[in-house]
């Protein structure tokens, strides 16, 4: 695994760096503070002769150049002081570098002032001139004072030198001295995959029947016509890709792996000629070759040679082991929305850390993150729940879909509920929180995104409300040219359609217990629980295999082999004298008659969940001949008996006992079938902290660690990916509610979190819940594919149930414009998904990794003329 390292950017940005709005106080006190020193400085030294003026302008100019060369110096050396000193395989993080800072003398401050500046001139090992003064060059340095003020989401540093330049020779004997004071901000870098159209942890079942590209090929206008044409998609597996037997996809673009890639069986694939599996044609600036019709063309995946890859391949594998990445970055990791680091009181404003690293989202955690929103949701219906009502009937949670607000605020505490409709579509602008569940479907309109602390609920179709132009939509613009981008994030999972339903078009629902029934959603639970549980193991059973174990000390009795002769008796057949009489009856053709001819075809073919189904078609007819017995004549046959006519001797070889009885000893081996146990490479040791599913908070983690077995060649798992119901030979069903059960609460380890994809504790019942999402799926037009338009993130999953049914309101196809990024997909629209990358998803969803860091300069603040 690949572990990022801190950097330093001190070059020119457009942006502050904190996300709380009120950080900026910090520089607009110090622009006040300057702005009144500025005038009255320009009240003095108004009698300077014009040469001396001159001279001395440029020696302010030279003065201003090494107190900003000076203070990115300081700030270098903060940084570096602390990053030299992080462990190779450790994790860096905005609290350790504050922790960092500290260690450095630079506590923090409060935001607003008064500051408590540290000096930083003795540090910087600056030369000295024969006066003994520290100079950086022909400059003097004066003073490097700094302070910290740590914000919800950023550190602030701020550093001011003096410095001065003199000229004896003047008449004046004018002292040019300049104070620059600049800012510099420290703060979790960029999240890296909102670049893909498809990035998960492990891709498998979601590669099957599918297809990738980018939004920008397939509309020529609207809302992407200034992000450039042709561009490619990109679809990463962070770990590694199991693909089965007949994936039958395409990729507009280009897939990377970060580890193996294996086929259904678990062997590493080695020939990917033979899959019906593409990628695109690319071109040397990486966009996508296009037929004479528009269409991409699209080759059979070729692996990029791993000792020289080159950039713009269509398919990278183990890419995370190449030394630099030659293609892009691709991520080794999925960030909580709401960084996990403690967050800030919001009463007080003040830093804390308790609850960092539990991979939960904690109270200051989304404070700290909500902090900085300051957009609003209208139109629609608009249902809040409070926390702590429950709605317990379909009338009740019919009520609360039908709206009870008029809009959201910046941050919602309660649980929500948006419909839009066609004539008044959901209208988003900014940035938006919800401290509870989101149940969402319908038009939406603007731009912005929705953070959501529980679980989103996609009950329905979630496309923007564009513009049509004669025929042609406008993707990602409205009406009069506004903007329609969607980023959606869930601090839980994301579920789109119907996670009740059961598999096979069984009745009834399921609950996820094993009293119930199984679906889809239950065992893609399973396998991602199965990922999580082997990151826990220190080592792994390998394939059950026979060895000798030892040998054991054999006493049997001898036989000998003797020859005995023994008579038995001679019988003969002899005719009796009597005759019986028999027909004789031969076959005759009397005529022909037509015979219908049948094919069975297949009209839908089978899938994980739904056998093929099949029908009995008549494709023509044939003669056949008509046939009857008849009797010929008749005979006779004699009657014959069989008779004792003598015996006869024969000899016959036999073992038996000597006499006395003797024995023998002998050794031989004991063999014994074993498992050999393997050092686990993905062992993430004893304090990780596993993050496995639950159905429902009162369902058991089902895991399917039984079958299969670890693979020391491939480093992987290697077993069956399916699993058909409640098997407890394959399936470890661990009880959340026991707190000593080994797997979620390991001794003398850290107990795990378990998301569940229930409703957050329990405001709304699943049958009110599932009436909502079958009345929406119920509603829409069942020929078409289920859509959703948005950038859709969550550190956690993204499952979907999309089954072809008439009576469900779905044909079995997805369709999502925008990205689906979580650790886990678990994906299944029986008749194959779509998804069309929109490049807006960074713009509308800031999604930042809190294990890189990154120390940037983000604002010069003028000072006054001495």
């Amino acid at each position: 695994m690949n572990h990022a390292r801190p950097t330093a950017r001190t070059g020119s940005e457009d942006r502050i760096g904190g996300p709380r709005t009120d950080g900026n106080a910090l520089v607009a006190s110090l622009l006040l503070v300057t702005a009144l020193a500025a005038t009255t400085s320009a009240l003095l030294n108004t009698t300077v002769e014009a040469s001396e003026i001159g001279t001395h302008e440029a020696d302010r100019y030279e003065a201003r150049r090494a107190g900003r060369s000076v203070n990115r110096m300081a700030a270098r050396h903060v940084w570096t002081t602390y990053s030299a000193n992080v462990p190779v395989n450790e994790d860096v993080s905005l609290l350790g570098a504050r922790a960092g800072f500290s260690n450095q003398g630079l506590a923090p401050q409060p935001d607003g002032g008064p500051y408590a500046s540290t000096d930083l001139l003795p540090r910087l090992g600056l030369a000295r001139n024969g006066r003994g003064e520290r100079v950086l060059g022909d400059i003097e340095v004066v003073s490097v004072d700094a302070y910290r003020v740590d914000l919800a989401r950023a550190t602030r540093l701020v550093v001011t030198t003096t410095t001065r330049v003199s000229h004896a020779a003047l008449a004046t004997s004018r002292v040019a001295t300049k104070i620059t004071t600049e800012v510099f901000t420290v703060e979790p870098s960029p999240w890296d995959g909102l670049d893909y159209a498809m990035l998960a942890n492990n891709i498998n079942c979601i590669m099957c029947h599918t297809t990738v590209d980018d939004a920008r090929r397939i509309y020529d206008s609207g809302g992407l016509a200034a992000e450039g044409a042709y561009q490619r998609a990109r679809v990463g597996s962070i770990e590694s890709l199991h693909l089965r037997n007949d994936p039958d996809s395409d990729v507009a673009g280009t897939i990377y792996i970060g580890d193996l890639a294996v086929d259904a069986n678990g062997d590493p694939i080695t020939d990917w000629s033979g899959l019906s599996f593409r990628g695109g044609r690319l071109d040397d600036d990486g966009r996508v070759i296009e037929d004479g019709l528009g269409g991409a063309i699209l080759d059979a995946l070729a692996p990029a040679d791993p000792s020289d890859p080159a950039p713009y391949e269509n398919l990278y594998v183990d890419y995370l082991d190449l030394p630099e990445p030659v293609d892009g970055v691709l991520p080794d990791r999925f960030p909580l929305p709401f960084l996990d680091d403690g967050g800030f009181d919001p009463t007080s404003g003040a830093i804390t850390t308790d609850g960092a690293g539990n991979r939960r989202i904690d109270d200051n955690e989304f404070a700290a993150t909500a902090a900085r929103f300051t957009g609003t949701v209208s139109g629609g219906a608009i249902g809040v729940a409070p926390s702590g009502t429950r709605v317990t009937s379909a009338a009740d949670a019919a009520d609360l879909a039908a709206g009870n607000t008029e809009n959201l605020s910046r941050v919602t505490e309660g649980n929500v509920i948006l419909t839009g409709s066609s004539t008044e579509p959901i209208r988003i602008d900014g940035d938006v929180a919800i401290d509870g569940d989101l149940v969402i479907s319908g038009p939406i309109e603007g731009s912005g995104s929705l953070w959501v602390r529980g679980n989103v609920y996609v009950r329905g179709d979630l496309e923007y409300a564009d513009a049509i132009v004669g025929s042609e939509r406008q993707f990602g613009l409205g009406e009069g040219g506004s903007l329609n981008a969607l980023g959606l994030t869930a601090g839980g999972n994301v579920v789109m359609g119907d996670p009740y339903r059961p598999s096979w078009d069984a009745p009834g629902a399921v609950d996820g217990t094993p009293d119930a029934r199984w679906n889809f959603v239950l065992e893609q639970t399973a396998l991602f629980n199965r990922d999580e549980w082997l990151k826990t193991q220190a080592q792994l059973p390998g394939e059950p295999t026979r060895v000798q174990t030892g040998t054991r000390t054999v006493r049997r009795e001898l036989r000998q082999r003797v020859t005995v002769t023994e008579s038995e008796p001679v019988y003969e057949d002899r005719p009796t004298g009597e005759t019986r009489r028999e027909a004789i009856v031969e076959r005759v053709q009397v005529g022909t008659r037509e015979e219908p001819v049948f094919e069975r075809r297949v009209v839908r073919p089978a899938t994980d969940y739904r056998p093929a189904e099949t029908e009995r078609v008549q494709v023509g007819v044939r003669e056949v001949p008509v046939y009857e017995e008849r009797v010929a004549g008749y005979r006779n046959v004699p009657i014959t008996e069989r008779v004792l006519v003598g015996h006869r001797d024969v000899e016959r070889t036999r073992r038996v006992p000597y006499d006395p009885p003797r024995y023998e000893s002998r050794e031989e081996p004991v063999f014994e079938t074993v498992r050999p146990m393997y050092a686990n490479p993905r062992y993430r040791g004893p304090d990780y902290v596993a993050r496995y599913y639950a159905f429902d908070s009162d369902a058991p983690v089902p895991i399917m660690n039984k079958e299969g077995h670890f693979d020391p060649d491939t480093g992987l798992w290697s077993s069956e990916e399916f699993v058909g119901g409640w098997d407890e030979d394959a399936l470890t069903l661990a009880d959340p509610n026991d707190p000593s059960d080994p797997t979620l609460y390991p001794v003398g380890g850290t107990a795990a979190v378990v998301e569940d994809l229930g409703p957050t504790a329990g405001w709304i019942e699943p049958d009110a819940l599932r009436g909502l999402i079958e009345e929406s799926l119920g509603g829409r037009d069942a020929d078409q594919s289920f859509r959703v338009d948005a950038t859709l993130y969550s550190a956690n999953s993204i499952f979907g149930v999309i089954p072809d049914s008439d009576h469900a309101g779905t044909n079995g196809e997805l369709r999502v414009q925008g990205a689906l990024l979580a650790a886990d997909l678990g994906l299944l629209a029986q008749n194959g998904t779509e998804v069309l990358y929109d490049p807006r998803g960074p713009r509308v969803l800031d999604i930042r990794d809190e294990s890189r860091i990154e120390l940037y300069h983000s604002a010069a603040v003028p000072e006054a003329r001495p």
